[in-house]
């Protein structure tokens, strides 16, 4: 793990490295947390996001898939989840037709949100942005940005 400028920076280099990692941060979530991932196609945001919920007790992480075409799914963990996907997203009144600001400010569920870059603006600073880079046909530079790091910059 590499640390610098608040950000803490993994390699995976399997996809089953990639979901422990998440499944260990998914263990240390709270309600009103929020995750803002980043990272281009391919990169594995869905993949962080069943680890993420596997962490959080969602008892079968198969049924977590990435809401492409409805913006939305909610799964039930130890708190409710709300998986936002932002891929399709092009304009903000799609957001405020799903109630997009109340979900993610919700202090008793966690939101995960794909794609987050979409639509910036409407992230909380107290939000974890997480970005994944691809570096090969299994690896995955992870870079965590947490909200205590964004309070500090």
């Amino acid at each position: 793990m590499v640390s610098q400028k608040g950000i803490r920076s993994l390699l995976t280099r399997s996809e089953s490295e990639t979901t422990h990692l998440a499944e260990e941060m998914g263990r240390s979530l709270k309600p009103g947390d929020i995750v803002a991932l980043v990272g281009e196609i391919g990169s594995g945001k869905t993949l962080f996001i069943k680890g993420l919920c596997r962490g959080l007790g969602v008892k079968d992480p198969n049924e977590v898939k990435s809401p492409t075409f409805v913006l939305l799914h909610i799964y039930e963990g130890r708190f409710p989840i709300h998986h936002f996907d932002l891929y399709r997203l092009e304009e903000g009144k799609e957001l405020d037709a799903i109630a997009f600001d109340e979900f993610i400010r919700n202090p008793e569920a966690v939101s995960l949100i794909e794609w987050a870059d979409r639509a910036p603006n409407r992230i909380p600073e107290k939000a974890t942005w997480v970005e994944l880079k691809i570096k090969g046909p299994h690896s995955r530079q992870i870079s965590i940005k947490s909200h205590e790091e964004n309070l500090k910059h």
